[in-house]
């Protein structure tokens, strides 16, 4: 992960702890921001929009998610539990078009307003055939 993901990471977790009124008086210097992609935001695995019911389970909790994208190196979630960058998670997905449930791991790369992002130990490629 490079340094722009690195402050933007620390961006989004200071931002959460703000009120209202802290969050509103930087918007409108903040929108006139330009993002110009580089090289490094280039995935090596195509995301498609897919939702895929999945269990989750960390190190000191369990939930249910269902993904917000998906590719065969990781997923985008929006659980409904804070998660941590670095933390280790285990996954199981089920989907009508796999034959059995996948399992695997992986860990969060990113923590955004966009969602969480988990990126796989392992590629899973068999995620491809989703879609």
């Amino acid at each position: 992960m490079g340094k722009k993901d690195d402050i933007r990471n620390r961006l989004f977790k200071v931002i959460s702890d703000f009120s209202g009124p802290q969050i509103e008086e930087p918007l409108p210097s903040l929108e006139q921001w330009k993002h110009e992609p580089n090289s490094s935001e280039i995935r090596k695995h195509p995301r498609k929009d897919v939702p895929v019911y999945g269990i989750f389970e960390t190190s000191n909790s369990k939930f249910r998610a269902s993904t917000k994208n998906v590719s065969e190196g990781g997923v985008l979630i929006e659980p409904e539990i804070d998660l941590s960058l670095d933390e280790f998670i285990s996954m199981t997905f089920v989907h009508e078009k796999l034959n059995a449930p996948i399992q695997t791991n992986g860990k969060v790369i990113r923590v955004d307003s966009r969602g969480v992002g988990i990126q796989f130990d392992r590629v899973v490629s068999v995620m491809s055939s989703l879609w």
